[in-house]
C-alpha cells in the first residue's frame, strides 16, 4: 500500500484526537464507560500504527513503509 508520510500524519492526529476527546468526554463524565471503551479499542491501534507508518515512511512521494518484525 503506497501512502505518503503527510496523509499517515493526518490519520495519527485525527486517532490521536479521537482518544483524547473521548477521555475528556468521560472524565467529564457526559459519555458512558462503554462507549469511551469502544471509541478507543478502535482510534487507539490505528494510532500507534499510524505512528509508526509515519516514522519510517519517506518523504518524496509514496512510500511503503516497513515496521519490521
Amino acid at each position: 500500500m503506497m501512502m505518503k508520510k503527510k496523509t499517515v500524519a493526518r490519520i495519527f492526529w485525527a486517532g490521536a484526537g479521537v482518544c483524547v476527546i473521548a477521555s475528556v468526554l468521560f472524565f467529564m463524565g457526559m459519555i458512558p464507560l462503554p462507549l469511551c471503551a469502544a471509541l478507543l479499542i478502535v482510534a487507539f491501534p490505528v494510532t500507534v500504527l499510524s505512528l509508526f507508518f509515519c516514522w519510517m515512511a519517506g518523504e518524496s512521494g509514496g512510500d511503503i513503509p516497513f515496521i519490521g518484525y
